[in-house]
């Protein structure tokens, strides 16, 4: 696939982002009630039964121990802008597997709140509707600020080396990593709620530990 059309479904998100979680910050600044209490996580085999679906190639689940269990939609075919605005779902992005790596996608309001809170070590447990499970530790946050939050062509700035970036070379940096997981939201600030992008990028487990691993994989 052409450079040219990954900065176009790059913008694509960014546009579905902007036209989704603009309203929804007002309501939220309004309101002033403490959010409630997370729920308790279920274990992970109970998870993995709840989402197992039989299709073997199919990703159903994502298993963080400790922070959250939640389920995974696939794209419909030939919308590669769409995320699902349910909570506790994330949208697999179809496209970063064509750069060989496996996105996830989700609204900062929603399932993506969670995402700041995975730290390098962290465990991550992919489920497949079959019940096959692949491992991933946290390696990597990523975050950049957008100069036009509200634009498609929007630049970005990279927080961590202050270098300014375009959004097609932010897609292949951050997707172009064959075998990883990497994990997209927007990030809210000063009062704009997608004044930037977070991506968490986690590597596969490899027996016996990996860069960061903490060596406690077991999710139960």
């Amino acid at each position: 696939m052409a450079l040219k059309r990954f900065r176009f479904i790059f913008n694509l998100i960014i546009l579905t982002a902007v036209a989704v979680t603009l309203p929804v910050a007002r309501v939220q600044a309004v309101g002033g009630a403490p959010p409630a209490p997370a729920p308790a996580l279920p274990s992970f085999g109970s998870f993995a039964h709840q989402v197992t679906n039989s299709q073997a190639d199919e990703l159903r689940g994502v298993y963080a121990p400790g922070l959250f269990a939640d389920q995974v939609v696939q794209q419909p075919a030939g919308d590669p802008a769409y995320i699902s605005s349910q909570q506790d779902v994330l949208t697999e992005f179809d496209s970063a597997s064509q750069l060989g790596s496996t996105g996830l996608l989700a609204h900062n309001y929603r399932a993506g709140r969670q995402f700041s809170q995975l730290q390098n070590g962290q465990a991550i447990h992919l489920i497949y509707g079959d019940g096959r499970t692949a491992e991933y530790i946290v390696t990597a946050k990523m975050r950049y600020r957008a100069l036009q939050p509200n634009s498609a062509y929007s630049a970005f700035v990279d927080l961590a080396s202050g270098t300014q970036i375009g959004a097609s070379a932010v897609f292949s940096d951050v997707y172009g990593r064959p075998g990883a997981l990497v994990l997209q939201t927007c990030i809210e600030a000063n009062g704009i709620a997608t004044w930037g992008r977070l991506f968490v990028i986690a590597e596969p487990y490899v027996d016996g530990g990996s860069a960061g691993s903490t060596g406690a994989l077991q999710p139960w």
